[in-house]
C-alpha cells in the first residue's frame, strides 16, 4: 500500500517544493473536472479497473469515482501518490500539458553477467502496469528474451503442468496458437493462467486440471502473454 503523510495546506503541490494557492473556489472546480479527466486517463492507460486502481493508491473506490468525474477534489496525498507510483509528469497532471509519463532510463540489470527478467510477487493485470510494479527479485535464465517477465504461480488450475509455486516464465506481445497456455486477464480484472483453444472461429480457455470446466472468454478478455518456460524447485 502507498502511503505518504502529508500536513494540510491551502495549497496544491505542482513539482516537487513548488506550489500554486487555491483560493478561488471556481479554479478549484474547474482544477476538480480537469484533473479527474487526466485521473481516468491514468487508469485507462494502465488498463486497470477502478477497483484495481483505487486499491494501489490507498483509496475507497467510490472516492475514486467521484475524483474522475469531477465531483471531488484530489487531496495532495493522492496527487503525489499518483506521481511517484506511476511516474506521471507533475505538469501534465496540474495542467496537461507536456508528456504523461516520466521518461526514465531502462536500467541493465545483469546476473551472472547476463541480463535479468524481474520475478514478480504476483501476475499483472495490464502489461503496462509493468513498471510500476515493484519485483520480488530479478533471475537471469540463458535463451529467455529480455522482455520477458516471470512470477510465482499459485493454485491448482494448471496442475500437474504447473503447480503451486512454480515460477512462470511469460512472453507478452505474442499471438498464441492453440494448445499453448496463455496468461489473460479476466472482465475482473484478475489475471490468470489457462490453455488456449481454438476450433475454427470458436475459442474457448481451459484448466489442465480436470476438475475445473473450460469456458468462453469474454469479449474484454485481454491476452497478456504466452507461457514461454516453467521452473520448478526439486526436492531432494
Amino acid at each position: 500500500m502507498f502511503s505518504i503523510g502529508i500536513a494540510c495546506s491551502n495549497t496544491r503541490s505542482v513539482s516537487k517544493g513548488v506550489f500554486i494557492n487555491r483560493e478561488i473556489l471556481g479554479d478549484e472546480i474547474s482544477f476538480g473536472a480537469h484533473v479527474g479527466e487526466r485521473i481516468r486517463h491514468i487508469r485507462k492507460s494502465k488498463g486497470m479497473t477502478q477497483k484495481f486502481f483505487s486499491a494501489s493508491l490507498g483509496i475507497v473506490q467510490g472516492f475514486l469515482c467521484t475524483v474522475e468525474c469531477g465531483k471531488k477534489i484530489p487531496s495532495d496525498t493522492l496527487l503525489i501518490a499518483l506521481r511517484y507510483l506511476y511516474d506521471i509528469n507533475p505538469e501534465w497532471l496540474d495542467s496537461g500539458k507536456g508528456e504523461m509519463y516520466i521518461e526514465k532510463p531502462s536500467p541493465s540489470i545483469l546476473v551472472h553477467g547476463r541480463a535479468a527478467i524481474p520475478l514478480l510477487k504476483m501476475p499483472p493485470s495490464s502489461l503496462e502496469s509493468l513498471s510500476a510494479s515493484l519485483p520480488k527479485d530479478f533471475i537471469s535464465i540463458s535463451e529467455i528474451p529480455a522482455d520477458c517477465f516471470a512470477f510465482e504461480y499459485s493454485g491448482d488450475f494448471m496442475s500437474p503442468t504447473i503447480r503451486d509455486g512454480d515460477i512462470v516464465i511469460i512472453r507478452p506481445g505474442s499471438q498464441p496458437v492453440s494448445g499453448e497456455i496463455i496468461l489473460i486477464v479476466g472482465q475482473w480484472g484478475d489475471s490468470f493462467l489457462r490453455r488456449y483453444r481454438r476450433r475454427g472461429d470458436e475459442v474457448f480457455c481451459s484448466a489442465d486440471n480436470s476438475s475445473y470446466s473450460p469456458f468462453r472468454p469474454a469479449i474484454d478478455t485481454k491476452i497478456l502473454g504466452i507461457v514461454h518456460a516453467v521452473w520448478r524447485k526439486i526436492k531432494i
